[in-house]
């Protein structure tokens, strides 16, 4: 489970479904895959009850370990036994995960970092619920075009939901182009909007 982030619940956690907090990171069971910090080919989840006491202590955390026949979640004290809330070979690596309180939605950030120092893909994934099922919204294909730790700060979510500021990194390798303009080997803010269509 590689570059874990702490999902964005909002401040103090306040839109956790359960009080907990969730980590999402990336990872392959491949003998044959090229993972990297950046590339992979499933996205793991794991949550824990958050204390000064359990934060830093492994044996506190719980994985998602798939569904039930009933399709109820199942969790487990081990990461060998985890399964992946979504799989996409060789096309997964830095995941972010943020709640957009107004519109009801999980967003997943995922960056398509293989072969690791050559342009990036980002897209993103939307659910209702905090381990999916989850449904594509957009291929970026070459954003940034090497843009990495793409996020979605929840503090910067508009009051309706549908204007946010998208925060990442990118090109840190010199013969990138800017793709949005402003994408650089800096922390860059880009505004962007949800356009809304079809049925929730």
């Amino acid at each position: 489970m590689s570059a874990p982030h702490f999902a964005d619940f909002g401040k103090n956690m306040e839109h956790s479904p359960d009080g907990k907090a969730y980590l999402v990171g990336h990872g392959a069971t491949r003998a044959d895959s090229p993972s990297s910090w950046i590339s992979g080919d499933q996205v793991y989840m794991a949550r824990v009850t958050p204390t000064p006491a359990t934060i830093d202590d492994p044996s506190k955390y719980e994985f998602f370990a798939g569904r039930d026949g009933a399709g109820k979640d199942l969790w487990t004290g081990s990461l060998k036994t985890a399964k992946p809330v979504a799989e996409w070979q060789d096309r997964t690596g830095v995941v972010t995960l943020t709640y957009n309180a107004p519109l009801g939605k999980y967003l997943m950030w995922i960056t398509d970092g293989y072969p690791t120092i050559g342009t990036m893909n980002t897209y993103l994934l939307e659910s209702s619920r905090v381990t999916g099922p989850w449904r594509m919204v957009t291929f970026m294909e070459k954003f940034g075009e090497q843009a990495y730790f793409v996020n979605l700060p929840s503090k910067f979510i508009s009051a309706d939901g549908k204007t946010a500021w998208l925060c990442y990194s990118a090109n840190f390798t010199r013969d990138r182009k800017a793709n949005p303009p402003g994408s650089q080997y800096a922390m860059v803010l880009q505004e962007i909007r949800f356009v809304m269509g079809g049925s929730k």
